[in-house]
């Protein structure tokens, strides 16, 4: 049981977990959410999901998941962005699934996970927000490939004080397994999360260079 650390430190952690909520500045997410080519026959990017898919972090969607991606692909590329901050897989899809199956897309990257392990979910329920969200993006674009960015790996994370980021980072592992088993049963292209080196302001979020290490990934994980 991952979250069996955090519940045995549970005085501990509590408080410390909002420490962090209270003194981790809140940044907006990047702008603008859709961009790119224009050009008939571009490859339609979909970003999908939590903070890290709408860039929070930096102030220019350039900058973020969608745009570092675009400028890594050879072809032209019109990317959308669909999602918040400060969701679990749950709330993206009962908030933000309908726009993003709205119209079909060429390649569609998933990044949802961080606060699915921040508030200790277990591992059964984000295994089944997480294929319900494979499956309904297949369904609105069966042609497409699909990339599923794993969860942080928090246990790396500086601004985590311990023993919240030994708690927080043993339930990461495991839902880190469950994304990979039901990535693969869907068939996804499955590329590491964010390691909490290059980050933004809050100490959190990636910035631009962080970005680009995902970026980097995902178009090489596609080649």
């Amino acid at each position: 049981m991952t979250r069996l650390p955090a519940f045995l430190l549970a005085p501990i952690v509590l408080v410390q977990a909002r420490a962090l909520r209270r003194d981790v500045p809140r940044l907006p997410a990047a702008e603008p959410r859709s961009g790119g080519s224009r050009a008939a026959g571009a490859t339609r990017l979909l970003v999908f999901g939590d903070s890290t898919a709408v860039g929070t972090g930096v102030e220019q969607m350039t900058d973020a998941v969608a745009g570092q991606i675009a400028k890594r692909i050879d072809d032209p590329v019109a990317w959308r962005v669909v999602g918040a901050s400060g969701l679990t897989s749950q709330q993206v899809r009962e908030q933000h699934l309908e726009a993003a199956v709205a119209e079909p897309f060429d390649v569609v990257v998933l990044l949802v996970g961080w606060n699915d392990a921040l508030r200790l979910r277990s591992d059964r329920d984000f295994a089944g927000d997480l294929s319900a969200l494979l499956d309904a993006l297949y369904a609105a674009s069966p042609a497409a490939r699909q990339v599923l960015v794993l969860p942080p790996r928090f246990m790396d994370f500086a601004v985590l004080p311990q023993p919240l980021r030994h708690a927080v980072g043993a339930h990461v592992v495991g839902l880190t397994r469950v994304a990979v088993r039901i990535g693969s049963e869907h068939g996804a292209t499955i590329v590491a999360g964010f390691d909490g080196v290059h980050v933004a302001s809050d100490r959190f979020h990636p910035d631009a260079t962080g970005y680009a290490e995902i970026a980097e990934r995902v178009v090489s994980a596609l080649r």
